[in-house]
Order: C-alpha cells, then sequence, then structure tokens
C-alpha cells in the first residue's frame, strides 16, 4: 500500500561477530597459556529457504562455526539468532526446543549411528524425548520419514551395519528431520560416499529441501557439490570470511587471492590443455581503491595471533570481500 512502509522480515539465522577460542599450553615448562583462535569474528546471515555454504581448507574453523549453530560449541563472545531472538548464553532456549531449530548431518553416516539400535529405535527415540508417547503414531513418523529420504518402512527393523553406505547416509538425514528443524547443517554430506552415490545424496538434499521449506547451511571443501547446491557461498580462511556472495560470482569473479586459490583447485580438463591454468583466473581483480586485501600473507597464518583490523567490502550487489583500509 502506497503511503506504508512494509517489515523487512528478519533472516532466519544470524550470526554476529562469533568468536571461539580454545585455551592451548604453551611450551614445555612454560606457564604462559595460549589461545587457539579457531572462529574470529564471523557473521553471516541465513535466509528462509536457502543454502548457505562455507567452505575453506581443513582446520579453518568451518566445522567450529556449526557446532556452535546447534549448541554442541560455546562461542567465547558474539551472537547467534534464531528469527531476530538470541539463542545462546543466557538468552538460551532450553536443549529440547534447540534441537527443533537446528539438526546436523555429519560427514561419517556409520559412524554417527549407534550400532546396538535398529533404524527405527534411532529414529523414535528423539520423537520420545519430546513428548510422543503413542506407539503407533512413533511408528507413523518413523515410516513416513523413511519413505521420504527413499527407504522403506520394513527396512526400520534392521541395524546400521546391513545398510551400504549411501542408505546409511539417508538414514542419517531421517534422522536429522524427524523433528521437522527449520536449519539443517550438512557437514561434507557426501565427502565419506562412493562417487556413483554422491548425486543421489545431493538430489534427495535438494529434494526434501523443496518438499519441506528446509534451510541448509553446508560446510564442505567440494567445490563441485557447494556450485550445484548452494545460494550463496562463504569463503572461510582461518577463522575469518574473506568472501562472501552468491554462488554465481564467487565461482565467475572470485576476488580475494584465497577464493582465487580455491577456485583454481577445481579441474578443468579444457583449461589445463589450452592455457595450462583456469581463465577466470587469468588477470586477477584489484582491491577497492584505498584498500588491501586481507590478509595478504595466505601462505603461513598464525592462528594464535590476534586478526589485524579488517572488514567486509562490498564489491557488487550481494558480494563482499575482505579487506584492510590503507593508511592516509
Amino acid at each position: 500500500m502506497s503511503g506504508q512502509t512494509m517489515a523487512t522480515e528478519p533472516p532466519l539465522l544470524e550470526i554476529n561477530d562469533l568468536h571461539v577460542h580454545f585455551p592451548v599450553s604453551g611450551a614445555l615448562f612454560s606457564r604462559r597459556k595460549q589461545a587457539l583462535r579457531a572462529v574470529n569474528g564471523v557473521s553471516l546471515h541465513l535466509n528462509k529457504g536457502e543454502c548457505l555454504s562455507i567452505v575453506g581448507e581443513s582446520g579453518c574453523g568451518k566445522s567450529t562455526t556449526a557446532l556452535s549453530v546447534i549448541g554442541l560449541q560455546a562461542p567465547t563472545s558474539g551472537d547467534i539468532l534464531f528469527e531476530g531472538k538470541s539463542i545462546i548464553g543466557a538468552n538460551a532456549p532450553p536443549r529440547m526446543e534447540r534441537a527443533r531449530i537446528a539438526q546436523m548431518v555429519f560427514q561419517d553416516p556409520y559412524a554417527s549411528l549407534n550400532p546396538r539400535q535398529t533404524v527405527h529405535r534411532s529414529l523414535a527415540e528423539p520423537l520420545r524425548l519430546h513428548g510422543t508417547k503413542s506407539r503407533s503414531e512413533i511408528d507413523d513418523r518413523v515410516a513416513e520419514m523413511l519413505r521420504r529420504v527413499g527407504l522403506t518402512p520394513e527396512q526400520a527393523t534392521r541395524f546400521p551395519h546391513e545398510f551400504s553406505g549411501g542408505q546409511r547416509q539417508r538414514i542419517g538425514i531421517a534422522r536429522a528431520l524427524i523433528l521437522d528443524p527449520h536449519i539443517i547443517m550438512l557437514d561434507e554430506p557426501v565427502s565419506a560416499l562412493d562417487v556413483s552415490i554422491r548425486a543421489q545424496i545431493i538430489n534427495l538434499l535438494l529434494d526434501l529441501k523443496e518438499q519441506l521449506s528446509l534451510s541448509y547451511i553446508m560446510i564442505s571443501h567440494d567445490l563441485g557439490v557447494v556450485e550445484h547446491m548452494s545460494d550463496r557461498v562463504a569463503v572461510m580462511y582461518f577463522g575469518q570470511i574473506v568472501e562472501i556472495g552468491h554462488w554465481d560470482a564467487i565461482f565467475s569473479s572470485p576476488t580475494h587471492p584465497y577464493t582465487r586459490k580455491l577456485i583454481s583447485t577445481i579441474p578443468d580438463p579444457d583449461a589445463i590443455l589450452q592455457t595450462g591454468v583456469k581463465a577466470v583466473l587469468r588477470n586477477a581483480p584489484p582491491p577497492p581503491q584505498g584498500y588491501r586485501f586481507y590478509p595478504q600473507d595466505i601462505t603461513n597464518p598464525d592462528v594464535y595471533a590476534a586478526p589485524a583490523p579488517s572488514e567486509l567490502i562490498s564489491i557488487s550487489e550481494d558480494h563482499q570481500v575482505r579487506c584492510q583500509r590503507l593508511s592516509a
């Protein structure tokens, strides 16, 4: 209506200036204690119905960020908001309520399942803990969820070792979905699977996202999977987001040196045969005027040192890169 301002719906999830530090001992016989800075001021948001991927090499803080979101890792500082309300610290909801906000699909589909429990028990136990007492209702919910992930209700009586890797990951997905959470954290969801099975699981996740109006945060270093599934991509380098944007901008116009290094690792036979490098990486874009890319040195990071002041600078619509302001 004219003359009225439409209220802007807040993001489904907001991560504001998140820090996660782990105390570690110094050298032998030294009393000095250091802090390993696993996450250093990460700020992200997740919109309803989208898939946000966080990419980067092992040890950069991706999984620690995900564990903080689902409540398995307490942040050192910062805030996490779900639908505009803080869910950590003194404002944290009860654990039962937190479980209905976000659930995780783990990397190893076998290690994440209890080998002594049948599939039925693995899926039914969360329902019982959350107050569903009717046996028939539990059975119906378990059967429905198994069908949704491409299994049959009859398979509920089996144990995890009786399934293939792809089937076990389907069970892991079913377990994550059984409480109808709003957000699913995908921690390398297909990296432990055979190549022939990966496409099936990826398509299943995309179908479930559409059918159930799910929102995903995917942790991955497989850029092929990221490109196929993501709406937006955040590039993480040793505890900080160094570039974030729409998936197309990240893959077609990588700007930060670390992002360009990651993109250069994607196999491209045509580019290798013709030029020896990917065409998109021939000309490195300069940083915005008055800034330099941060960090400049991406070869020898210090995980104990506090990062220098820097900021994410917008270089186009919904595309930001981390830079450091040059001295006047």
